[in-house]
């Protein structure tokens, strides 16, 4: 590279002006000219053949480079292999959502028994659910295989190679996250018989990331993102609570619970009893079996008399009563359950902690729901306020409407109507959507194939454009304008010029005679109207008027396309316009509107922007202009060829006053 360089640099340093030089030097000095000249020629060629090789050698590694860089990875270029292990995952494919719901499902079996572990009443239905634990175990096995196979995008293109797709994973942060996942901890006889420990390592995949990626998925997917936002809110309540109260009965279990009374801190029988029910009658004093309830003595007898008077009652009701008894682990989570979500809403009403352990984790706890419930309770003011957003917005725009009709001294009738509209607009959803908002946000190319989804299948219903360039009715449906009209506003009129063509999107519209009083024909949502006027057709009998008078029946959403835009589009496509027009001149010749003397006229509306309507108005004027100038050529040669037809006779009298002037025919 440096011998490269350092010919490249003597070559640029011996010019050709150089060489003349010292040829010219050479002419100077006659000895000494022909051999320096002799030896610089020949060096300089020399020079010049290794800049050659150099510069071909450069152009041969530029080639190489450039063929290097496009070239695919060699990794790529193999066949792919063909099989069932062969396959990849688009993570945002259906087929992936569903089996994410699957594994979801599989994780709420570990978030939820994993700490209903503490609770010993529930061990015997663990030891039952063996099998079920090897299949949740195999779902997360297929679960670490799919994630090697999911594509992500590298460059704005998705990977598929299997190499690189399941080094890309091995590189993951989740990766070491799915292996503990899949350990099986309860094989291992270091935690014995402890189901809280045998399988507290399947939470370490789920709870990061898989319910995340399942929430997210949801909310792309949902039509209700709202509803699923509260729903997600409350299932994060009620694991919050599961886990704390699940803490709550262990601390309990720690201080040896069956011996706590109902002012203890800890978990009591005492403090959730089952229920007792009456059997005899308590309403009708006259019936044998009647039982009074009566406890105004208990209530006024003293201190000292209650007790005895309680144990004589009690003996009274025992054999009139009956008591509903629920199994032990039900009062044991309920409880627990309650005091989980009074502590962590800061609702309080429980006994104060005997030890110091206790108040420091009723302290702990309560500030730990307090940060919790901020963060939830700010969430909510956060979806209420998004879900009211453009509730507010219409409304502002409603009440500044109101004042400006008042401040105006609009008519009551015309209030009225203004203000029915705001409705009908809520009501149907065209105030909750901003067309114009999504269109800005979106891709263009992404807004026009949603456009086209939703317009391809009526613009092909018009005849006109029946076979027409896809490409073109492509334009035209980006160009589409949504209008909504009130009941018995006229959409146009017979006699106006045509400058726009109308899609009925949803309502009705009516055909009408010119006073309004005869209707026609009434059409519904898809149709078109108003296609034939804004295409200029020759010989076009209406001129490009309305023919009829068009009027909406109630609320009327109609798509508008407007004619410049439409000759915007058309000059981009001169053969889709010659064959429109083609078509609009066979469509008014079955109707008999078209008449052939009219075919050539070149009077009409310009269609086009202005700088070319300028163009056209300046082309007119030159053309104007010659043809004035070619008038004023013609009249005075014409004026001269009259002048030729007279001679001048000179005089013959020597009285200079006469003289005779003679005709061509001799005649005075």
């Amino acid at each position: 590279m440096t011998e490269n360089v350092s010919i490249t640099s003597s070559a640029r340093r011996e010019t050709f002006g150089g060489l003349v030089y010292r040829i010219y030097v050479g002419f100077c000095f006659e000895h000494i000219s022909h051999y320096f000249t002799c030896q610089a020629l020949k060096g300089w060629v020399q020079r010049a053949r290794k800049r050659l090789i150099v510069f071909r050698k450069n152009d041969v590694d530029i080639e190489s480079n450039f063929r290097e860089a496009i070239r695919e990875d060699p990794e790529d270029e193999e066949e792919k292999p063909s099989g069932f292990l062969s396959f990849t995952v688009d993570e945002h494919s259906n087929p992936f959502y569903t089996w994410t719901c699957l594994v979801c499902l599989v994780a709420m079996h570990p978030l939820i028994f994993t700490a209903l572990s503490v609770f010993n009443d529930v061990h015997p239905f663990l030891r039952k659910t063996g099998p079920f634990n090897l299949i949740f175990d195999l779902v997360n096995i297929l679960d670490l295989i799919a994630h090697t196979r999911i594509e992500y995008v590298e460059n704005g293109v998705a990977v598929k190679n299997l190499s690189k797709l399941f080094h890309h994973r091995l590189m993951s942060k989740f990766f070491i996250l799915d292996v503990i996942a899949v350990i099986p901890a309860e094989s291992m006889e270091v935690f014995g018989e402890s189901f809280f420990w045998a399988r507290i390592n399947r939470l370490a995949k789920f709870q990061v990331y898989r319910l995340f990626d399942f929430s997210t998925q949801t909310d792309t997917r949902t039509t209700s993102p709202h509803a699923f936002g509260l729903f997600k809110l409350i299932f994060i309540c009620l694991v919050i609570f599961h886990w704390n109260g699940c803490l709550y009965f262990h601390i309990s279990k720690v201080y040896n619970y069956s011996t706590a009374r109902l002012e203890h801190w800890i978990f009591s029988y005492d403090k959730i009893i089952n229920p007792i029910l009456a059997d005899c009658v308590t309403d009708s004093p006259d019936d044998k079996h009647f039982c009074d309830t009566d406890d105004l003595l208990i209530t006024h007898l003293p201190e000292n008399e209650v007790q005895y008077t309680v144990t004589s009652f009690m003996t009274t009701w025992d054999n009139k009563t009956t008591t509903l008894k629920f199994a032990n682990f039900f009062r044991q989570y309920a409880l627990s359950f309650y005091w989980s979500a009074l502590t962590l809403v800061t609702l309080g009403e429980q006994p104060s902690p005997c030890t110091t352990f206790q108040n420091a984790f009723e302290i702990g706890d309560t500030l730990l729901g307090l940060v919790i419930f901020a963060v939830i309770v700010g969430d909510v003011g956060n979806m209420v306020v998004a879900i009211n957003l453009r509730k507010s917005e219409f409304d502002n725009v409603l009440d500044g409407c109101k004042r400006f009709m008042v401040y105006r001294k609009v008519p009551n009738l015309l209030r009225k109507k203004a203000v029915e509209y705001f409705t009908y607009l809520w009501a149907h959803g065209g105030a909750q959507v901003d067309e114009e908002e999504i269109a800005e946000f979106l891709p263009p190319r992404l807004f026009g194939e949603i456009a086209v989804e939703i317009h391809m299948d009526t613009l092909k219903k018009v005849k006109l454009f029946e076979d027409c360039d896809p490409r073109l009715l492509y334009e035209l449906i980006l160009k589409l304008q949504l209008r909504v009209y009130s009941p018995m506003d006229y959409i146009c009129k017979k006699g106006d010029v045509g400058t726009e063509m109308y899609i009925v999107k949803e309502g009705f519209v009516e055909v009408v005679s010119e006073d309004g009083q005869t209707i026609f024909v009434t059409l519904p949502a898809g149709f078109v109207f108003g296609e034939l006027s804004i295409l200029n057709i020759p010989g076009n009998k209406n001129k490009n008027l309305r023919t009829a008078s068009v009027r909406s029946k109630g609320y009327s959403d109609l798509y508008v396309l407007d004619k410049e835009d439409l000759w915007e589009a058309l000059r981009e496509y001169p053969h889709a316009k010659d064959s429109l027009i083609e078509k609009g001149i066979q469509i008014l010749e079955k109707d008999k509107m078209i008449d052939p003397n009219m075919v050539d006229d070149e009077e009409g509306d310009f269609s086009g922007s202005i700088e070319d309507y300028m163009e056209h108005l300046n082309h007119e004027v030159l053309k104007i202009t010659k043809m004035i100038d070619d008038a004023e050529k013609n009249i005075h040669v014409s004026h001269l060829a009259k002048q030729k037809d007279y001679c001048i006779v000179p005089e013959f009298s020597t009285n200079n006053e006469n003289a005779a002037v003679w005709n061509g025919n001799g005649t005075d």
